[in-house]
């Protein structure tokens, strides 16, 4: 039975190139679904797979004669990425120094972020782990500051059209959601929505920060809600490393994800969505002389 996304209803095709297959059973090693099992000293397609080929390539990655291919689920063989020819990773150090250089930029120059970086930023992004192969993450791609700052301000119109929910009068009924809920709308969702509201008649951008681009990341109902965050957190990393700051803006899914239908169909943004990230971008207009260490509320070791 295949596993159905939005994307693919279908179990993918593995297919084995004898000539080249040299028996190493590596195949089988990798594969956790059992879909390839060995049979006379060579690797066959199983009749008891746990669900059946879900194309999640480890496979076809780890062949050291590429004697595998599978195709189906929106994988063939031209998707394989041959590694002999990459440059060392990158080390710990140099990663650590990355992350830890890295802050989330809301001061921009006026720069729009090119073509070219805008593809690298996706193809680092792409790469990221999901939950269930193929991603069933969605992207919209927002360019140029005029453009985001649309965007921005429909937001912004959707949040005072919905600011009754956190009015004075009513915001007591979030108590039912639970003490954490109540806190969090009172201390923070009620004063933004209203001072996004107050900002734009001024015509201010605390949205967004005019930033000259956005990318809206978001899951389908199919899809592991983590999913956008994985690869919105990878295009970040990619923005950093190509001299560009990035934000995360985490206020703008939550609120549009029940409603706002109208907003959606002009900016393409799905309509059934469990979890969705903004993530802005652009050249930062300052320059970060520190970093600053971060800690985690808790960390248990078993055994201690």
């Amino acid at each position: 039975m295949a596993i159905i996304t939005s994307r693919t209803s279908e179990n993918a095709q593995i297919t084995f190139l004898y000539d080249r297959c040299n028996s190493c059973g590596l195949c089988v090693k990798v594969c956790k679904d059992f879909s390839i099992i060995m049979e006379n000293n060579k690797p066959v397609v199983g009749d008891h797979p746990f669900f059946g080929c879900m194309a999640c390539g480890q496979c076809m990655a780890i062949c050291p004669t590429k004697a595998i291919e599978v195709s189906g689920r929106e994988m063939s063989a031209n998707d394989r990425i041959d590694l002999s020819g990459m440059k060392d990773k990158a080390s710990f150090e140099q990663l650590k120094n990355l992350l830890i250089g890295r802050r989330s930029i809301r001061d921009f120059k006026e720069k729009e972020v090119g073509e070219d970086l805008i593809e690298k930023i996706i193809e680092a992004a792409v790469s990221a782990p999901m939950g269930l192969p193929p991603s069933d993450v969605h992207l919209v791609i927002i360019k140029g500051k005029e453009k985001v700052r649309e965007f921005s301000f429909d937001v912004i119109d959707y949040f005072r059209k919905i600011r009754w929910l956190f009015s004075n009068q009513l915001i007591w009924i979030w108590r039912l959601a639970g003490k954490e809920t109540y806190q969090l709308i009172k201390s923070f969702a009620q004063p933004l929505v209203n001072f996004f509201a107050l900002a734009k008649k001024d015509d201010a951008n605390y949205l967004l920060y005019d930033a000259p681009l956005a990318m809206y990341f978001t899951a389908s109902p199919y899809s592991d809600p983590a999913d956008p965050y994985i690869p919105a957190t990878y295009a970040m990393l990619a923005a950093e490393s190509l001299g560009l700051g990035s934000c995360m803006i985490g206020s703008i899914h939550p609120t549009i994800q029940y409603g706002a239908n109208k907003l959606k169909r002009k900016w393409n943004i799905p309509a059934k969505s469990p979890a969705g990230i903004v993530v802005i971008f652009g050249y930062p207009k300052y320059k970060f002389k520190s970093g600053i260490k971060r800690t985690f509320a808790k960390v248990t070791y078993f055994p201690n």
